[in-house]
This record gives C-alpha cells, sequence and structure tokens, in this order.
C-alpha cells in the first residue's frame, strides 16, 4: 500500500519489493526498472491498480494483487473468446492468506470486470447476511458509486432490471431465493461474472447447482484463504471442482516473509 498523508506519509512500514506473479522478490535495481518502469506495466499500476479510499487515502495494490487480479480478467477474456464460458475451466479460485487484503484484489477484479465490453453484469457473492453490509461499507470505502446492494430478494431483482455497470453485492441466500423464484430473468442468458468473496463448503450445494443451471454464460471465481483440496474433502467437492484451477497463490509463508499480512 502507498499511504500518502498525515504521519505515515513516507513511512517504511508501506514499502513492499515488488515481485514476480510467483512471488518471487525482484531486489535487483536493474530487473526492477526493467519490469516496474516499462509503459505498459507503470500505466496499469496507475491507472488501474490504484484506489483512493473513502478518507482520500492513496492505496496502491501489491504486486500479488495485481497479480491475482490480472489471472482473473485474462481468464474471462480467453474463455469470452474461446465461447467456453459456464464451465469451471472458464473460472478458477485465488489462494490468499487471510489478512492478505482480499476485500481489495477482489473489489478491484470486480470493478475492472465492470469495464469489459461484453460483460453484461458483475456479482459479489459474500456469505452470511451480517457480512453484506460490511462488504458493502468496505466497496463503498474504495468506490461509493461503483456497487449496488440489496436488503431482500426483490432489491436484487430491481438491482438487475438497472441498465448499469455496477458491482452487485448479494448474499448466497439472496441469490439463491432469487433464482429459486424466478425461473425467467433476462441476466441469465447475459455475460456475467461471479466473484466469491470467501469460497468454502457453503458455496457448494444447492445455490451452486441452481446457479449452474440458470446462467447460461458465466465465469465464476472464488478468493479463499483455506482452499479444500481433495486430501481435506471428505469425499465431498474440492474448491477447484466447483470453481476451477487455482489461479494465483499467496500463501503464509509468503506473506511471513513479507511481513505484510494486515
Amino acid at each position: 500500500f502507498a499511504n500518502t498523508t498525515k504521519r505515515d506519509k513516507n513511512s517504511f512500514d508501506f514499502t513492499m519489493n515488488w515481485a514476480k506473479s510467483d512471488n518471487t522478490l525482484i531486489k535487483d535495481l536493474k530487473d526492477f526498472t526493467a519490469t516496474f518502469f516499462q509503459k505498459h506495466t507503470l500505466l496499469n499500476v496507475l491507472v488501474n491498480y490504484s484506489v483512493f479510499d473513502s478518507s482520500q487515502t492513496l492505496l496502491v495494490m501489491r504486486p500479488y494483487q495485481i497479480a491475482a487480479t490480472e489471472r482473473i480478467l485474462w481468464k474471462i477474456n480467453s474463455s469470452y473468446k474461446a465461447k467456453n464460458w459456464s464451465t469451471p475451466e472458464s473460472g478458477g479460485f485465488i489462494w490468499h492468506t487471510t489478512g492478505s487484503g482480499k476485500t481489495l484484489t477482489s473489489f478491484k477484479a470486480a470493478r475492472l470486470a465492470t469495464e469489459l465490453d461484453f460483460i453484461d453484469k458483475v456479482f459479489f457473492v459474500v456469505d452470511r447476511k451480517d457480512l453484506d453490509y460490511q462488504t458493502m461499507k468496505e466497496y463503498q470505502r474504495f468506490s461509493p458509486d461503483s456497487v449496488n446492494g440489496s436488503e431482500n430478494t426483490a432489491g436484487l431483482k430491481r438491482n438487475l432490471d438497472k441498465d448499469d455497470n455496477k458491482i452487485i453485492v448479494t448474499t448466497i441466500q439472496k441469490l439463491n431465493n432469487l433464482m429459486k423464484a424466478e425461473s425467467d430473468l433476462p441476466v441469465y442468458n447475459q455475460q456475467v461474472v461471479f466473484i466469491f468473496d470467501e469460497c468454502h463448503r457453503s458455496q457448494f450445494g444447492e445455490a451452486q447447482k441452481n446457479l449452474k443451471k440458470k446462467f447460461k454464460r458465466y465465469y465464476q471465481f472464488g478468493f479463499t484463504g483455506t482452499p479444500i483440496f481433495p486430501e481435506n474433502a471428505l469425499g465431498s467437492e474440492t474448491t477447484a471442482s466447483v470453481f476451477g484451477r487455482e489461479l494465483h497463490s499467496y500463501v503464509i509463508t509468503d506473506a511471513i516473509r513479507d511481513e505484510k499480512v494486515l
């Protein structure tokens, strides 16, 4: 993160090594210059990967946050071009350790997905009702006019009818209730991105089955600090079997090395 306000302005605590997409640190100044100062990279960091929060503090995304966001956008674009949507191959999951800034990463991924010409709606799906408001507040901290929340299923349906490119923040429960109540909505046939805030077991059940049945052209991504692998799946679905393969990881050992767990 970069912080341009108050006494923390020049604090070394806010610095971080630039890194490759596999989290290998770039410590050599020549290598750093050759990568970070490429026109395309620098412009992207300034335009796409920086955000002001509600207190006008500038947040610059960390290398692993940028890498994860770019992998998601790459996957959406490549799947669309291949007409390969609505399968595990058209999505994936991000394994970022708890406290590494997943909300900012998922927000930027969702925000940049709304700017893709062919994407009609982006859903940001949280797990529990109490998280719905919290996530809305977090998202509005980054960009007050970029999100639509809803108090109930009817509110969610109204947001779907709006012709804007705002992120729709909803809970898995509201989304599932909508799918059960509405057999024929225009959004079912539109190009839709789903980003799940925390893709654990509660999203593997009925709602997931309904989503796959109702939506015809979707790209689905999950963020998690604790993915479910075959060895801890207890005979049921894994994170990869539901969301697709791992697109990027930043695990606890990376975070400890960087001393950057929030």
